[in-house]
């Protein structure tokens, strides 16, 4: 699986601006050598697999970049979540092909519990056209960043000070 750099910054600044968000991480990956016997493996545990399994693995020239973030488990972090999961139904409807995945560890390990402590959340972005540079998911980030901006200013969503 190959792995590209992507300045992706401004994104996780924006996103963690809101209140009740934790933390940001992101990557960005070439999905079109997955094919559906590689996503039983833990390794690619964090993939969408519904997706992947609908295309049979990845597309011809198509990245994927993940947002993975948590939130305050408290009021803040629900606001949070509710707005970023509209944000991104939105943008789906607008046709950016785009998603919201809940994403948790198992209940329990040889090494204890964990049930109620691993529960985090990927925006799932799968951008095509992707041939000999990474402009096209520059320019799909920079303008997901404007959207997400200009969300936040027209419903006066709670940022952090």
């Amino acid at each position: 699986m190959s792995n590209y750099p992507i300045d992706v910054s401004n994104f996780h600044e924006t996103l963690l601006r809101l209140k009740g968000m934790v933390s940001v991480e992101s990557h960005v990956e070439n999905l079109e050598p997955i094919d559906r016997e590689m996503l039983s493996l833990s390794d690619y545990a964090h993939l969408p697999h519904a997706t992947l399994r609908r295309t049979n693995g990845g597309l011809e020239n198509e990245v994927f970049l993940q947002f993975e973030f948590e939130i305050e488990r408290s009021e803040e972090g629900l606001v949070a979540l509710e707005f970023i999961s509209w944000f991104v139904r939105d943008q789906a409807r607008g046709g950016n092909t785009i998603q919201l995945r809940p994403f948790a560890f198992p209940p329990e390990t040889p090494y204890g519990r964990q049930l109620g402590t691993t529960l985090k959340f990927h925006i799932d972005l799968f951008i095509d056209g992707v041939v000999d540079t990474l402009e096209p998911a520059f320019a799909k980030i920079r303008e997901l960043d404007a959207s997400l901006h200009l969300a936040m200013r027209l419903y006066q969503i709670p940022v952090k000070p």
